[in-house]
């Protein structure tokens, strides 16, 4: 049995609700198995209970540390490991299941909830020939993401260096993609983005900085510009004290 409630309701909690019941005598038996979306997260949470007449048996939560179907009554504490291994077995097949019918619902709606990322490229020189350029992703959601080198329009993947996506640590996601190239043909380099929250892939150069601090962080690194700034003030520190 699902159940919804308006397109705003189903955004903010998207229910799920199936309902299974058995009658033995004047008992009953109920599993109640509910997937909630949220944003800032890429999996749903599953949540399954058991009960018998009134009283909860069995609680298998996804957010749990455990990610196990575990007793919540006293006379279920005597089941061997053999049995919770196949309950939690089962109910993560279910989660599945249930997760892939939030994501058509989704689409019914249209709540895809997909943030699209920033992006950019940075500038790295490793020697006086060649420069290190790393084309970043931040802040997108969901996870899957695509990001690729070109030169002159000819796609790199034995020459470059990629990291698996990662969390941000705020529910949303970040990557990069790196390669090195000859001092003075970065122009011939393009990166390429392709996530399901930008209307179209984006390309990307690196952009020659226009003043001179960053031209200094550019060819120095943060950290001699940050030594050339300490020596400078060193010096007027020197001179208005007189000595």
């Amino acid at each position: 049995v699902w159940t919804m409630g308006s397109p705003v309701l189903l955004l903010l909690l998207s229910g799920a609700l199936a309902v299974t019941e058995t009658w033995a005598g004047s008992h009953s038996l109920r599993y109640f198995d509910t997937v909630v979306s949220r944003p800032g997260r890429w999996e749903p949470r599953f949540i399954s209970v058991g009960y018998v007449d009134d009283t909860q048996f069995v609680r298998f939560d996804s957010d749990s540390a455990s990610r196990r179907m575990e007793p919540r009554a006293p006379w279920m504490e005597q089941e061997g490991p053999e049995y919770w291994d196949r309950q939690t077995r089962n109910l993560k097949d279910a989660a599945l299941t249930f997760r892939a019918n939030l994501n058509i619902l989704r689409g019914y709606y249209n709540q895809s909830e997909a943030e699209p990322p920033n992006t950019h490229v940075t500038h790295h020189p490793i020697s006086d020939r060649d420069v290190t350029l790393r084309c970043w992703a931040l802040d997108f959601y969901p996870a899957e993401i695509t990001l690729t080198w070109q030169r002159d329009g000819e796609d790199l993947t034995q020459d470059t260096e990629l990291v698996e996506t990662r969390p941000a640590g705020d529910g949303t996601f970040q990557k990069w993609v790196a390669v090195v190239v000859p001092s003075g043909q970065e122009q011939r380099y393009t990166c390429h983005v392709q996530h399901e929250g930008l209307p179209k892939p984006v390309t990307l150069r690196w952009q020659p900085p226009t003043n001179l601090i960053t031209w200094i962080i550019a060819g120095l690194g943060l950290q001699a510009l940050l030594v050339v700034i300490a020596v400078l003030g060193f010096v007027i520190w020197r001179k208005c004290s007189g000595e």
